[in-house]
């Protein structure tokens, strides 16, 4: 399965939690992979009913990463490093064909380079 996420800005996190349960539903399997196939970009799972908490993770992704006179000259070596932090996957079990989840935990897609149309793969295993 392949979901769609269009970004808006150069750095922004979009909860992608309701859109993969929505294609996960009815599906069978004890374990959902959630894999990103762009380099400046990542998953991550964190708490969502405070928008506040994704932010600050941003910014301190952001304050992590140091500002260098980079080989590479497209000039986004800065997301690329990013996403290396984050990670481009994430394995979440599933329980009565559902995310397992923590109370308040959501799956953010983290954008670093946009903005620009993506996708995210899920696989059921």
């Amino acid at each position: 399965m392949r979901i769609k996420i269009k970004t808006t800005k150069w750095q922004e996190a979009v909860d992608v939690t309701s859109k993969i349960e929505k294609e996960i539903v009815g599906q069978k399997g004890k374990a959902c992979l959630i894999f990103c196939p762009h380099t400046t970009c990542g998953l991550t799972i964190n708490e969502g009913a405070d928008p506040a908490v994704i932010e600050d993770v941003l910014e301190a992704i952001d304050e992590l990463t140091p500002r260098l006179d980079f080989k590479h000259k497209e000039g986004n070596s800065i997301s690329h490093i990013k996403s290396s932090l984050v990670g481009s996957s994430l394995l979440i079990p599933l329980e009565n064909c559902r995310l397992n989840l923590g109370k308040w935990q959501k799956i953010f897609f983290l954008e670093f380079d946009g903005p620009r149309e993506r996708e995210i793969w899920v696989e059921l295993l």
